[in-house]
């Protein structure tokens, strides 16, 4: 009874599906990662990425990234749309984002955050994504053997 007790209490409903409720430590930690490297800029390629600010934890972006890790691993398949065609911003747009500005990295088959990270950095696109001065919000998400980083800035209101 208290493994089932806990079992429930590790896992958050929300619109019908079930997400797990992530260890606060792996999101600091994941979160310090990326703000280190956007702190001290860094070279995406051959081009030179700025210090960038800071970028806070949002958990409507790591739902969107955990759905879309989800799909691409129920559906076999490995893309930047869903399986339903939607891009980024269509799927951020449903989960009630609101946003201005959106980005996303995906990583396939690495084990620790630090080998999606350090991919992620030797890719160029992923690189300038993740220096993106313009995103306020981050949040990794993985599921099996896919990562998923959305990015995003919402709207004034």
């Amino acid at each position: 009874m208290i493994f089932l007790l806990y079992l429930f209490l590790n896992f958050v409903s929300l619109s019908g599906v079930v997400y797990p409720d992530w260890d606060v430590y792996a999101k600091d930690e994941m979160l310090t990662k990326v703000n280190e490297v956007r702190k001290k800029g860094c070279y995406c390629g051959r081009r030179y990425m700025n210090p960038a600010p800071p970028v806070k934890w949002d958990e409507t972006l790591f739902k969107s990234a955990l759905h879309h890790a989800m799909d691409m691993d129920r559906n076999n398949f490995f893309a930047h749309f869903s399986s339903d065609g939607l891009n980024i911003g269509d799927r951020l747009s449903r989960q009630g984002y609101d946003w201005q500005v959106v980005g996303e990295n995906l990583g396939e088959g690495q084990k620790h955050f630090d080998e999606v990270l350090n991919d992620w950095m030797e890719s160029y696109s992923h690189c300038v994504m993740l220096m993106n001065p313009k995103v306020e919000e981050m949040a990794v998400a993985k599921y099996n053997d896919y990562w998923v980083q959305h990015f995003g800035k919402r709207m004034k209101r």
